[in-house]
């Protein structure tokens, strides 16, 4: 190629080589003569400046988009609170422990466990295991509420009811992709108190002393006590903790300890065991509210003699255990015997002398007396004719038989068992007003002298009888046959009290 020829191709290389503007700036003046108007001024420059930063921000969202989904670590979750609702509970409240708790990312979480540990920290129950994979189980809907960020959940019951101190742990399990260890948590310490063992707090009688029934107490008497009726001597007493009650046991015993009857009074229903109620026997005198208050309970008790009462508190499911717990012992109570007095003591009728003198001639009978009594008293009441029949009734007549000559003193011995004896005494005493010895005769009338009088051969002394005692003690036998001796101490039987 010739040299103007080669000139002249650089020459239009060049010119075709010309310098042009920058590709942004083409593309500004492109779009900013399409838009403008005719006549419309240019738009500033910062608008360029603009644009190229929303590019920029394009590019860098979807850049951390990307890392979001694809290479950010998912965050892990954490339990942020546990605690019971309250420390201390009651198993007389009926109520059981509640839990609190809040779990960050709960969208990270597979699973819940629940734990109750004793103060052992022995696993008690079973474990409850909820599971997150699909939102909220249905044992946590009415508890919890669940977002994004957190699941906070509120007074979620728990199964434990048995008295005692327990922890609860709360074990949360991620998801398998975060590669991570189950997160755990326990809580503060629980105490649950049980029932209280019923007790008897006072159990006392509704007097100290008693007469016996029948006996007549007027102004006259003072001294004497307000006698028993027929219910017997009434005790009171006040139970507390009465909701665990079983039975009441009611021991009556004898100031030395011997027991001689007793009551059970059951306070559960056998078709509704769970509910304290007051026996029948019991209502008219007890009521049942936070404590048990009965007054003026009847035990039958009217024999004379001194007593105490035992109150023995049964506790649910107590004695099939075999303990029994302590009882309440009363003061000793006293039922004092009707005081003894003999009404009347007569000798043929009359009321008796304290001596008789009978003059009783040789040859003459004697004359006939008859002792008559009558007594008044209660059942402890006892009356003796001595020295002979000895025990006759509160009331009879005996003939008395008389030696020709000689003393005889028959004396009323009458006791109530607890107190002295009253007695009352009469003596009789025979006599010869003739005391002279006879004039003995011979065959022919005349009297004869003493010395030649003849003698009689001494027999042998019969044993000298009693014929006072032997005819007495034949009347009372006949008499006095048909009554019964009054029992000095009570028995079992005659109590109203039995188990």
């Amino acid at each position: 190629m010739t040299g103007p020829q080669l000139g002249q191709r650089q020459n239009a290389n060049q010119q075709q080589d010309a310098p042009v503007d920058k590709p942004a700036s083409s593309a500004a003046i492109t779009l900013s003569s399409q838009s403008l108007a005719p006549g419309a001024e240019a738009r500033p420059a910062r608008q360029k400046w603009g644009a190229i930063a929303a590019g920029l921000l394009a590019m860098g969202g979807l850049g951390w988009l990307g890392w979001w989904f694809f290479l950010r670590t998912p965050p892990r979750p954490y339990v942020l609170d546990f605690s019971p609702a309250k420390s201390r509970y009651a198993v007389a409240d009926q109520q059981t422990p509640t839990l609190d708790w809040r779990i960050s990312n709960p969208n990270q979480v597979e699973a819940i466990t629940l734990r109750t540990l004793d103060g052992d920290g022995t696993l008690v129950g079973e474990a409850q295991t909820f599971d997150l994979t699909s939102g909220l189980p249905m044992d946590l809907l009415p508890y919890c509420t669940k977002t994004s960020r957190d699941l906070t959940c509120e007074a979620v019951p728990t199964t434990v009811r048995q008295p005692g101190q327990y922890n609860f742990e709360l074990s949360v399990l991620p998801k398998q992709s975060l590669n991570v260890p189950p997160i755990a948590e326990t809580s503060s310490a629980v105490t649950i108190a049980g029932i209280p063992d019923p007790t008897v707090m006072e159990l006392v009688p509704q007097q100290v002393i008693y007469s016996e029934a029948g006996t007549q107490v007027s102004a006259n008497t003072p001294q004497l006590a307000p006698p028993v009726t027929q219910e017997g001597i009434l005790v009171s007493w006040i139970v507390n903790h009465p909701e665990s009650l079983q039975d009441l046991l009611l021991v009556v015993k004898q100031a030395d300890g011997a027991a001689i009857g007793g009551r059970r009074f059951s306070f559960r229903d056998p078709e509704a065991p769970a509910n304290v109620a007051i026996p029948q026997e019991l209502q008219p005198f007890c009521r049942l509210d936070t404590t048990l208050v009965c007054q003026g309970v009847p035990t039958g008790m009217t024999q004379v003699g001194k007593y105490k009462f035992e109150l023995t508190p049964v506790p649910v499911g107590l004695e099939e255990a075999g303990v029994i717990p302590d009882a309440k012992v009363s003061e000793v109570v006293e039922i004092q015997p009707r005081p003894v007095r003999i009404t009347s003591f007569t000798v043929n009728g009359r009321n008796a002398e304290p001596k008789y003198l009978i003059p009783v001639d040789q040859g003459q009978s004697l004359p006939g007396f008859r002792i008559g009594w009558q007594v008044e008293g209660g059942s402890t009441a006892r009356v003796e004719l001595l020295p002979a029949p000895g025990s006759v009734g509160l009331q009879g007549m005996l003939p008395l038989p008389l030696g020709p000559t000689g003393t005889t003193t028959v004396t009323l011995r009458v006791s109530d068992g607890h107190n002295p004896p009253i007695t009352r005494s009469v003596t009789f005493e025979t006599f010869d007003p003739t005391p002279n010895s006879p004039v003995v005769v011979d065959p022919n009338g005349q009297p004869m002298p003493e010395r030649e009088r003849p003698t009689a051969p001494v027999a042998p002394a019969a044993p000298r009888r009693d014929p006072l005692g032997e005819l007495l003690q034949q009347e009372a036998q006949t008499e006095t046959a048909s009554e019964a001796t009054p029992a000095l101490e009570p028995t079992s039987d005659s109590l109203n009290l039995s188990f």
